[in-house]
């Protein structure tokens, strides 16, 4: 399978759970998980007006990272954007 776009992944509650815990300990607005698809349909881009990746020190992105293979999927982190 070539991996050709992003879905928003499928997790079950206990992951999603990790995802709201990660989003309160990162201190960012939002955490997004994705996971490759032939047929995606997201693109990370341009997933919501008004945010932006989140700049994360290393050590949150280790985080993040564990937290990937937790859930797995791609895990992003946003800010809202300041205007």
């Amino acid at each position: 399978m070539s991996n050709a776009g992003w879905n928003f992944a499928d997790l079950e509650a206990e992951q999603v759970a990790l995802v709201v815990e990660a989003e309160r300990t990162l201190d960012t607005d939002l955490v997004m998980a994705y996971a490759p698809s032939e047929w995606g349909t997201v693109d990370p881009d341009s997933v919501g007006d008004g945010l932006d990746p989140a700049e994360l020190e290393p050590s949150q992105l280790e985080c993040l990272q564990g937290l990937e293979r937790m859930v797995g999927g791609v895990l992003v982190a946003y800010r809202r954007r300041i205007d």
